[in-house]
């Protein structure tokens, strides 16, 4: 039987008004504000996530510490995210100013790209261990699923070079889909009604999803989420005013919750297959990457990559390449 930590919720559900829609429109648009701002500020990018470290006194004996981080989940969420957005901001920095030390060679160095690959491993694991342990079992498989198929680093990982020094990583449509309603299910029914936010969450990951597209750079989707998901995160830790001014109690349903956990793993089951035909073809390299990445990369590697997938080819139909009879 599934039990969600959303079913402690009493009373009347929540009605979604034109306050609801009205709060969740502003917190889009200031999402998308910080977005920009991280993305084309690198300094800022690591100093100003580095020091929200320190609020971590009104965490604990703060207003809001009763409505905030109340379950394993959300400290280590919550730490998991800002510390290693620290790092990443000092990645940045270190390919954008060209800084020399053994430190900013380390940081520049394209296997030191395994580190954001590895704690976007991790917060994916968090929530999937999270989702096992409220038994909603297909969800959690999904979890399973999307960290199998985090494109390669360094392969479809980057630090471009230039003064924005934008971090970027070659998803796919279909997983940056998965993982929101990945994430989308869990948010439903993971958190008890002391943090409920999946109104908030929607944000989030709405201008994820909207942001690279609309810049037409489907690469920023990584860099986009890291930078709306401390938002909310450090919001909740210091004073969760989401069940006020965007509440979304009450809207969990127990059915709905199970099921959408059943179609999120109907839908990973044919990715897992074609994310391994890709891989195994040579043509990720090229349908990881979409619009003007796709064409820089072609120009760049292009007839790399055909005599590799020709090699392919040959091999899966099992040719005789040796010219020998």
């Amino acid at each position: 039987m599934f039990s969600a930590a959303s079913e402690a919720v009493t009373g009347n559900p929540a009605p979604f008004t034109w306050v609801t829609a009205l709060s969740m429109l502003i917190f889009c648009g200031i999402l998308w504000l910080i977005v920009e701002y991280m993305r084309t500020h690198t300094r800022a990018s690591m100093w100003l996530w580095g020091l929200s470290l320190l609020t971590f006194p009104l965490w604990i004996w703060g207003p809001g510490r009763d409505i905030g981080l109340i379950n394993w989940f959300s400290w280590a969420k919550i730490l998991s995210v800002l510390i290693p957005l620290t790092v990443v901001g000092a990645m940045r920095i270190a390919v954008a100013e060209q800084r020399e030390g053994r430190v900013w060679e380390l940081l520049r160095n394209p296997r030191f790209l395994w580190f954001p690959y590895a704690i976007l491993f991790l917060n994916i694991a968090e929530a999937t261990l999270r989702d096992f342990q409220l038994d909603n079992l297909w969800n959690a498989a999904v979890g399973v699923g999307l960290c199998l198929t985090i494109p390669y680093s360094p392969r479809f990982w980057a630090v471009l070079p230039g003064r924005n020094a934008e971090l970027v990583a070659y998803t796919t449509m279909a997983w940056n889909f998965l993982y929101t309603t990945w994430n989308l299910c869990f948010t439903f029914g993971g958190y008890p009604p002391q943090e409920e936010h999946f109104a908030a969450s929607i944000c989030i990951l709405a201008v994820a999803e909207i942001y690279p597209l609309v810049k037409g750079r489907p690469e920023l989707y990584i860099m986009a989420r890291i930078y709306t998901l401390p938002v909310l995160m450090l919001t909740i830790a210091i004073y969760n005013i989401f069940p006020k001014v965007m509440p979304s109690d009450g809207w969990f349903n127990n059915d709905v919750w199970r099921v959408w956990g059943v179609v999120n793993f109907v839908l990973t089951i044919p990715y897992l297959f074609w994310y391994t035909w890709q891989l195994e073809s040579g043509r990720a390299f090229i349908m990881f990457r979409r619009g003007p990445a796709r064409q820089e990369f072609l120009h760049e590697h292009g007839d790399d990559i055909k005599r590799l997938m020709a090699l392919n080819s040959s091999l899966d139909a099992g040719r005789d390449t040796s010219g020998k009879a």
